[in-house]
């Protein structure tokens, strides 16, 4: 059986929601590289300039089995398999570990870890019988530690790390190599600006840490200038960066097992190492803003 090249790239709708853009950088990439490229949203219509662009897209809702058996039973049909998945479908939920409503948790963890679990299981029966394939888990650098108010996303991104070293070493036998990215944080893409474009529930507002948003807020506004970034921002990357580790992910003969993408990814493991944990809980303290 000949080896699909196909590229299933989830997440791939431009500027919603928390979303960082990574999928549609991705998508955009591979596809001016000469990949055949599918890429997918939940949000159909937010596709339509990669559509524009000669991208295949289909619609793709992490929460939905059946569109996901969709998507695979299409690629399937015009390559014999998915020959790459490109996980990048996840949004960030905002809020602190107390107060958070637990099915906005619950749908946090569906979107962001069940779904994507889901999906690696339908497209690995094809990768297996053409003895090939690629998966990318796409992680962050708070994959790595927590910092105050969005521990619940963190949690989902621990968990992308610990199911990519376990597929690892599952399906290296068939020929399938999965590698995970830790970006660091990302410039652009939708950056909140008030309180309210957190997208908390109101039944969070307890008061309790009004606070602690407000400087939240501020912490963040690093990350809206692509240009000319300030302050942490300056260690932020690019999406288009991101895209291009992706791409040497899925076309080198023996990839990495982690691409860890701009200096924060690459340096605080190291440091967490190195401190020990209180050390490091203080930087966190000192760095990120804190309650």
């Amino acid at each position: 059986m000949t080896s699909s090249r196909a590229v299933l790239v989830t997440g791939a709708a431009s500027g919603t929601g928390l979303s960082s853009g990574t999928g549609r950088a991705t998508a955009l990439h591979l596809h001016r590289a000469g990949w055949p490229v599918y890429a997918t949203a939940r949000n159909f219509e937010a596709l339509s300039d990669l559509a524009d662009e000669g991208i295949k897209v289909l619609p793709l809702d992490m929460t939905e089995e059946k569109s996901m058996i969709a998507a695979v039973e299409r690629i399937t049909e015009e390559h014999g398999a998915v020959g790459a998945l490109v996980n990048s479908a996840a949004y960030t939920l905002i809020g602190t570990v107390e107060e958070t409503p637990i099915e906005a948790v619950r749908h946090q963890f569906e979107t962001n870890l069940f779904g994507m679990a889901r999906l690696i299981q339908l497209v690995l029966p094809g990768m297996r019988a053409q003895g090939a394939g690629r998966i990318v888990l796409m992680s962050s650098v708070f994959g790595l530690f927590g910092t105050p108010g969005r521990g619940y996303y963190q949690a989902t991104k621990h968990g992308v790390e610990a199911i990519g070293d376990s597929l690892r070493n599952e399906v290296t036998k068939f020929g399938i190599r999965v590698v995970v990215v830790e970006p660091s944080p990302i410039l652009g893409g939708f950056i909140p600006k008030t309180v309210g474009e957190l997208g908390m529930p109101a039944d969070m507002h307890s008061g309790l840490y009004d606070e602690f948003w407000e400087n939240f807020i501020k912490w963040h506004d690093a990350y809206r200038e692509t240009d000319s970034p300030k302050r942490e921002g300056r260690l932020g990357v690019r999406p288009g960066t991101v895209a291009k580790a992706i791409e040497h992910a899925i076309t080198s003969e023996n990839p990495r097992i982690r691409y860890r993408v701009g200096i924060p990814a690459k340096m605080l493991p190291r440091m967490r190492w190195m401190m020990g944990d209180r050390l490091f809980d203080k930087f966190v303290r000192s760095f990120f803003p804190t309650p």
